[in-house]
């Protein structure tokens, strides 16, 4: 397979940016138009969808992992036994989300949307695995270009134009079958034939690597979506808040999730290459730098820039007092995601999901435990201090793993 870190990591980092400045826009039209509590319903609603969106068993990077592989004898059987998997866990996840938006008192309009709209997004994640394991970042990154717009812009244009959050996520779902459709076409054009029967043999193997991620991954995604649910019940303003903060701080940390999915493919296939040694610790040394440089912008301009961008000034206290606690934190979890594939690709996804579970464990029951006393600020001083407590374990245990695999 000829693979490019450098052209897959480009692609990623354009996606990435085109999210940023769409979200930059969309945001402020979206909470303006919305109101403050409908788009709390509609943050709790992306909530819901996030978490489901988790619940695959693990599945992508066990396909991704075995396609990126050289042997591609049994890749036909692989794909079709992902496909089926796939759908089934898919079905799975969108009966608990709607069963979910039921319990939270979202219209129930909104049941029948969010169900098919997990299901397409477990479909789409099987599809995004063949150009992912073929470094085929272009396609890839089809998912950011075309509903990330979908999310962003065009959300923005749909809410200002009077409509309501069912349009808004109906939209979302024609963008999701759309790229479907096209990364179909790419399947079939590799294959040149349709599925066949799934496995018994590759599904155990799937399952096998894929359960020991479902973990961290599901609790990864906990982690980013509960507070919206713990801070619910305080005000709208308050969910709506932490919405906008942390998604500033997912959209930075966004960057370095695009290198370390470039990088997946590349060290499953030489996992034990001393150049992916060098190439980790490279990384992670310029990291460090760029946190330390975003430390230092936003607490010197951060404050101006939200007046700028949000204007309410009840709505920018409220986002700047939880940045003030996300940026640090956001600085040492950036050492983490490289850390994380890197364990992954040399078959230590246990490890992975057993960090990212004490983690997210820590920040939550320190959030509840704060709650009533630092009510806004309780999630992120929680995430603040978990991440401080478990990263250099991951770290270390990453250098070690990296050590002892390189021949």
């Amino acid at each position: 397979m000829s693979y490019s870190l450098t052209k897959a990591t480009s692609w990623n980092l354009a996606g990435y940016t085109y999210l940023i400045l769409a979200s930059f826009f969309s945001v402020p039209i979206l909470v303006s138009s919305l109101g403050v509590t409908a788009f709390s319903h509609y943050a709790l609603a992306l909530a819901t969808l996030a978490v489901a969106s988790s619940i695959d068993l693990g599945l992508s990077a066990a396909v991704i992992r075995l396609l990126a592989r050289n042997d591609h004898t049994d890749h036909h059987s692989i794909w079709s036994t992902s496909l089926t998997l796939f759908f089934v866990t898919g079905v799975v996840a969108a009966s608990m989300a709607t069963f979910a938006v039921s319990r939270i008192g979202l219209s129930p309009s909104l049941f029948p949307i969010i169900f098919f709209h997990t299901l397409a997004t477990h479909i789409l994640a099987h599809y995004l695995t063949l150009p992912q394991a073929h470094g085929r970042f272009d396609l890839y990154n089809l998912r950011t270009f075309i509903v990330g717009t979908a999310n962003t812009l065009i959300a923005a244009f749909l809410a200002s134009s009077g409509y309501g959050i069912d349009v808004l996520l109906i939209t979302q779902l024609i963008a999701s079958v759309i790229t479907i459709s096209i990364l179909t076409h790419y399947s079939h054009h590799h294959f040149h034939l349709p599925p066949v029967r799934p496995s018994r043999i590759h599904s155990r193997r799937l399952l096998g690597f894929g359960l020991k991620n479902q973990a961290g991954k599901l609790m990864g995604q906990v982690g980013a979506q509960y507070a919206k649910f713990l801070l619910a019940p305080v005000s709208a303003i308050a969910v709506t808040a932490y919405s906008i903060a942390q998604g500033v701080v997912l959209k930075l940390a966004g960057g370095l999730t695009q290198l370390s999915t470039a990088l997946y493919p590349a060290s499953s296939a030489h996992a034990q290459s001393k150049k992916l040694q060098q190439t980790y610790h490279r990384l992670q040394l310029v990291i460090l730098a760029l946190s330390v440089t975003g430390l230092a912008l936003y607490f010197t301009f951060g404050l101006r820039f939200l007046t700028w961008w949000l204007t309410d000034l009840t709505l920018v206290s409220s986002v700047h007092s939880i940045l003030t606690l996300l940026i640090p934190y956001l600085a040492v979890l950036m050492l983490t995601p490289l850390a994380s594939t890197i364990l992954d690709s040399h078959n230590r996804p246990g490890l992975t999901s057993l960090f990212t579970t004490l983690t997210i464990a820590l920040e939550i029951t320190l959030a509840l435990i704060l709650l009533p006393s630092r009510g806004l600020l309780a999630p992120p001083i929680a995430a603040l201090v978990s991440v401080v407590l478990t990263t250099p374990a991951l770290l270390i245990v990453t250098d070690r793993t990296l050590r002892s695999k390189v021949k």
